[in-house]
């Protein structure tokens, strides 16, 4: 009975009532199993709730000292796309990817006293929903030996983004390195062996291999392996001998080998490949295979190929490219070396496989500047040329990059120059502005290489235009301002008709006292009267104008500046713009701790939270306002952050749609109150502004909105005179 009674003591927060939560605490969590340490009383309860208040920005979890799960937030679902009751009592290590284990199980075992530890590492839990990368943060307790508490939080948005960006620069940047090895007086005494190494990095694959032709006594030409790279822990397979005088045209199908032979690539899965092809690779654990032809003196000489051993996924055209571009560099290391003269054989090597950095540069689809120095333009492709707004790339070479640039961003760009300048493999700034040749302003995010072009360093800058998709953005924020102002527009009236009426009210009794056709003389007690009247219809315009600003600020469309923002202030006229929404669904509750300024833009915020209260209300029905109640909460949390909660205790959010809350156009809301956008724009603009957003719902209790904000950075003193 003992134990019984503590179970149902560790979900209730310190000073609350036995078998309730806090209202900035609701969440669907695992019931706790019984804790080996019953003995440490309530006091071991409080400590432990402190904590899970401190940490609980996503999925929170508590672990026993078996490391396994007492404790898991419902946000769990949403992440993993399996139901928390499946993983009561469960380890948390089997959730994390086999390869992040060892990480994550040192990030557990802290001891009691250490601050907060965060590691990023995969989960996957066969929900459906495939690895996602999350930031595990965990604090074990004092009082408690060997319990620990933590949260999951989703990275995997910003981790795939930054992947991306760093997968074009390590191709470019692979190129750079097979091109200098290919470009020295004497060329590498084992080509294969200074090619495979770096392709194989780059391109992530399981093995990197070089096959030669040759043919045999009878005519048929045959395929030997000459090279390999492999990953570590993928087993080798150069002494096999079932990799020399493999039959060429046995081993793939008809148009396989015709594509080689035109100098094409040929990609795909085992099954794609001959009978004879096939069983090798599957019993190899092959998953995916990319062949790259290589010509020498107009024949087909051999090929490049790479094993996917992990996963199916074939190579991206770009990434094709790419590696083509590297096939075809040992190709004409491979002719040159047949000739006769060192000298005609280096000097024709640098020119051709510069010539050939040069085409990619030119075929590349994004924008890109070569330039010298500290940022003099020494060519630019056809693609910048188009999206700068020039006719000519003549236009451009020879000036300066900071030309490119507005004045108070150059700042910023001579930084992102001076960082390549110092001799970094890349240099990388987002969201810079360029400035077009009508003056235009685009964005783009810059990635900076270092290279050797004509046999002098020099310096490639990638452009990555965002200026389309930040205007998609403004626009659908736009629209959904408009469908909110749509929602709102009869209670706006009724806000601005009832101060209106006043103040009309206390004008026309002015008028009729010190208006009339005989003015009479005024007593002390009548100035007494009509200055109050003068004070309630300066009141009541004060309130319209208060309206009219809130809308002004609401409706505008933002530049996009950030500044610091009082939270309050903009809690307050959102709550003033819903009122009467709200006022007929509900009590509306303010709980506001001290916080400090955020970092933000006023109209952004307004909008994020204008929606959530929105939401908030239209999860209530009508008409027992008395008996439902919608609550603001803000507080400081660990670490500086601001913290804004909005809870409400209408119908709840099914399992099935948490998942999905986020996405863009998706909504539950009937026909003509919602368009789909504005959980998704609340997300868009929190992230941008370096916060997060999450949510808990419980169908019938209610549902939770977090948005985590960060505080605005301290302003610098003011100089004073004469200091």
């Amino acid at each position: 009975m003992a134990d019984e009674q503590r179970d149902a003591a560790v979900m209730d927060a310190p000073g609350k009532a036995s078998g309730t939560a806090p209202a900035d605490m609701a969440c669907d969590l695992l019931p706790p199993m019984k804790s080996q340490a019953s003995h440490a009383g309530s006091h071991v309860e409080s400590e432990r709730f402190r904590h899970l208040s401190e940490l609980l920005h996503e999925v929170v979890f508590q672990l026993d000292a078996q490391g396994r799960l007492t404790v898991l937030g419902g946000a769990w679902e949403r992440l993993t796309g399996t139901p928390v009751s499946a993983w009561r009592g469960r380890a948390l290590l089997e959730a994390i990817h086999p390869e992040d284990r060892e990480r994550a199980q040192a990030l557990l075992a802290y001891t009691p006293g250490t601050p907060v530890s965060r590691q990023e590492v995969r989960v996957d839990t066969g929900g459906g929903h495939g690895v996602r990368w999350v930031e595990l943060s965990a604090r074990a307790l004092a009082t408690v030996p060997g319990e620990v508490l933590g949260t999951l939080l989703d990275v995997t948005s910003r981790r795939t983004a930054e992947e991306a960006v760093t997968t074009r620069e390590r191709y470019l940047d692979a190129m750079v390195q097979v091109q200098r090895r290919m470009m020295g007086h004497d060329l590498p005494d084992d080509l294969y062996g200074a090619v495979v190494e770096p392709l194989g990095h780059v391109s992530a694959a399981s093995r990197v291999y070089v096959f030669e032709m040759h043919f045999a006594d009878d005519g048929t030409l045959l395929a030997s392996q000459r090279a390999e790279w492999c990953a570590p822990g993928i087993p080798p397979n150069l002494e096999d001998p079932n990799m020399h005088g493999l039959p060429f045209d046995a081993a793939l199908r008809p148009h396989q080998s015709e594509k080689l032979q035109r100098g094409e690539p040929v990609q795909g899965q085992p099954r794609d490949f001959s009978e004879l092809l096939a069983p090798m690779l599957e019993a190899q654990g092959v998953r995916s295979v990319l062949l790259l032809p290589m010509h020498v003196h107009g024949q087909l000489f051999g090929v490049i190929g790479f094993d996917n051993c992990r996963e199916p996924e074939s190579w991206g055209p770009i990434e094709v490219n790419l590696l083509s571009g590297a096939a075809g560099a040992l190709s004409l290391a491979l002719e040159q070396r047949s000739a006769n003269a060192l000298r005609m054989r280096t000097e024709t090597t640098l020119r051709r496989t510069e010539a050939g950095v040069h085409l990619l540069i030119e075929a590349f689809p994004d924008p890109v500047l070569v330039h010298v120095g500290d940022g003099v333009l020494l060519s630019v492709n056809p693609a910048l040329v188009q999206y700068l707004g020039f006719r000519d790339a003549s236009e451009l070479v020879g000036r300066h990059m900071l030309d490119l640039v507005r004045p108070e961003d150059r700042g910023a760009a001579q930084l992102h120059l001076s960082q390549a300048l110092e001799g970094k493999s890349a240099a990388r700034v987002v969201e810079m502005p360029l400035v077009r040749s009508d003056g235009e302003v685009v964005v783009a995010d810059l990635v900076t290489l270092a290279v050797v072009l004509d046999g002098s360093p020099a310096r490639i800058t990638v452009a990555r235009d965002f200026t389309e998709r930040k205007r998609t953005q403004a626009q659908l924020m736009l629209t959904d301002r408009m469908a909110s102002m749509g929602l709102l527009a009869a209670g706006i009236a009724h806000e601005l008709n009832n101060p209106l009426a006043y103040v009309l009210s206390n004008l026309d009794f002015l008028h009729s006292a010190v208006g009339g056709v005989r003015p009479r003389m005024l007593s002390p007690e009548d100035m007494v009267e009509l200055r109050q009247v003068l004070d309630d219809a300066r009141e009541g315009a004060e309130r319209m104008r208060q309206i009219v600003r809130q809308l002004r600020v609401f409706s505008r469309v933002e530049d996009g500046k950030e500044e610091s923002v009082d939270v309050h202030a903009v809690l307050e006229s959102v709550t003033q713009m819903a009122a009467s929404v709200v006022r007929a669904r509900a009590r509306l509750v303010k709980d506001y701790g001290e916080v400090p300024l955020v970092r933000g833009n006023e109209g952004k915020l307004f909008q994020v939270f204008l929606n959530l209260l929105i939401n908030a209300a239209h999860a209530i029905d009508e008409g027992d306002s008395e008996a439902n109640e919608i609550r603001l909460t803000t507080r400081t949390e660990v670490g500086g952050r601001v913290m804004v909660v909005v809870s409400d205790t209408g119908q709840g959010i099914p399992p099935e749609h948490l998942r999905r809350i986020f996405d863009p156009f998706f909504t539950t809301k009937s026909s003509g109150l919602g368009t789909g956008l504005g959980l998704s724009i609340c997300d868009t603009i929190v992230t941008a502004l370096g916060g997060h957003i999450s949510v808990e719902s419980s169908v019938g209790a209610g549902t939770t909105f977090r948005v985590a904000l960060s505080a605005a950075p301290p302003k610098a003193p003011a100089n004073r005179p004469g200091a």
